[in-house]
């Protein structure tokens, strides 16, 4: 996990952007956690532990009803774009991660997610787009975008591509074993 201290404004303590990626490079999520317990943290929990439809409803009571700075909110939209594809309904995902991009371009993390909701419409040049505008915000998630962009060039056929954008994720974060797993797997 990647993090970096954020401001918020209506927190009762700190708040910290989270973000993991499971080693398939498939899951990204973005965590607004407060020291308290908080409808947007455990919309990020959800999250990360896989998420029930029915935690479809926490995010969408910290988006309604949590006064979230525009990064934090843009980071619960972006785990609930994440719960709704992985329930299935791609254009609710796809929605909420374009209004995650919408309040907060600056944040790489939500252009990862959106891409993988894009991969999952079959919209492969758009998600590479949105791979290459996280790289270049990427900051602390600089190594999972790359590697996700490898993926993404092995999946359009580019393996001279997906492999140094591969190598240049484990460069960048060499105790993380798939992305030297992935490069071996591009040379057989």
């Amino acid at each position: 996990m990647h993090s970096s201290l954020i401001s918020i404004r209506n927190a009762l303590a700190w708040a910290f952007v989270v973000c993991a990626a499971s080693p398939s490079g498939t899951a990204l999520a973005t965590e607004t956690v407060l020291l308290n317990t908080s409808p947007a943290r455990d919309c990020y929990l959800a999250t990360v532990d896989g998420g029930a439809p029915t935690d479809i409803d926490t995010c969408t009571l910290a988006i309604e009803h949590q006064m979230l700075v525009p990064e934090d909110l843009a980071a619960t939209y972006s785990n609930r774009g994440l719960l709704h594809v992985r329930n299935g309904d791609l254009a609710s995902g796809l929605k909420d991660h374009d209004r995650a991009v919408a309040l907060a371009p600056q944040l790489a993390s939500v252009y990862i997610n959106r891409s993988n909701a894009l991969v999952a419409v079959k919209r492969y040049r758009d998600a590479l787009a949105d791979l290459e505008r996280a790289i270049a915000n990427a900051g602390d998630h600089l190594p999972i975008a790359y590697y996700n962009r490898a993926l993404m060039f092995k999946r359009l056929g580019d393996r001279e591509a997906a492999r140094a954008d591969a190598e240049r994720a484990a460069e960048l974060a060499p105790e993380t074993v798939a992305y030297r797993e992935f490069i071996q797997a591009l040379t057989r």
